[in-house]
């Protein structure tokens, strides 16, 4: 089965490139230049367009045609999120609008005082979250792997104003349980995703889409163990300029042993399947995500 390694495909010059279109022309010349993109990566990177063959045609049961139209769309697309994150972090203009849909339940999480765990997916555009959440009078803190090339880090970084957001990257020392800890006590929110594990890292079988698949252990034993309140949120793109924002009303998933990780991972699952329905063209899990997946 193939794994994901915790790194980002793409190059520094690529960023360059769609950097320089978004400062001369804004979203539109860049947003062009994706349909070229697209045609390569399906030419190309089989590795990337395998999966989403997989899940097209196997698990949502799509024939052949339908999956490779679904295919170009969802590489445009994730193209597209990046693009926007890159846009919004480097000018500091938001030029989308959005669709709220449960924002109240973030702020009671955050009333209550005793910070809270936003968890999601590589599903539509989720780090966009951490700028639409700003309003929200907290920390804002995501969780993600280091996985970035140096590279391309570097030269984001320059591109980039300040973000509104703090960053905990994973890290093998597992010094990063702390960080999100100490955050908790001072009432911030703690954002991370619950789809994806990186060989030697525990893992937690369930069904998803009709088929057993390996979810992360981690984020549903730490949010169980901490018994911090848990809400899933997703943010859809469904125009160029507009999102859909939804999050769940918060639960803490108490247990002994592994019962409040599993009963989170049921309630996970059942809320990502849902997505994945509505949005297949957003699901950027660009890796074998099922057992014995068939080539």
């Amino acid at each position: 089965m193939a794994q994901w390694s915790g790194k980002s495909q793409g190059s520094a010059l690529g960023y360059k490139i769609f950097i320089f279109l978004l400062r001369i022309g804004g979203l539109k010349p860049a947003y062009a230049l994706l349909y070229i993109v697209g045609w390569y990566y399906i030419f190309f990177v089989p590795a990337a367009t395998r999966p989403l063959k997989y899940l097209y045609q196997e698990r949502l049961g799509m024939d052949s045609h339908a999956a490779r139209k679904l295919i170009r769309k969802n590489i445009i697309r994730f193209g597209q999120t990046i693009l926007d994150k890159i846009y919004l972090f480097s000018t500091r203009k938001n030029p989308f609008t959005i669709t709220r849909e449960g924002e109240r339940n973030l702020n009671d999480m955050v009333d209550a005082g005793k910070g809270g765990i936003i968890v999601s997916a590589h599903l539509g555009n989720y780090e966009l979250a951490g700028q639409l959440l700003e309003r929200l009078e907290t920390v804002i803190n995501i969780v993600m792997y280091d996985g970035e090339d140096t590279q391309i880090k570097q030269y984001l970084d320059k591109v980039a104003d300040k973000k509104t957001f703090n960053i905990i990257f994973i890290k093998d020392d597992m010094s990063h349980i702390y960080e999100m800890s100490a955050a908790l006590s001072r009432n911030e929110l703690i954002c991370l995703h619950a789809d994806r594990y990186v060989p030697g890292t525990r893992t937690i079988k369930h069904d998803f889409l009709g088929k057993e698949a390996l979810f992360p252990l981690g984020p549903f034993i730490l949010a169980s163990k901490l018994r911090a309140p848990v809400s899933i949120v997703f943010t859809l793109k469904l125009a160029d300029l507009h999102y859909h924002f939804t999050a769940t009303v918060p639960q803490v998933y108490e247990g002994r042993g592994m019962l409040g990780a599993e009963r989170m991972l049921e309630d996970y699952v059942a809320a990502l399947e849902e997505k994945v329905q509505q949005y297949p063209d957003q699901w950027f899990n660009y890796f074998d995500f099922w057992e014995e997946q068939k080539a």
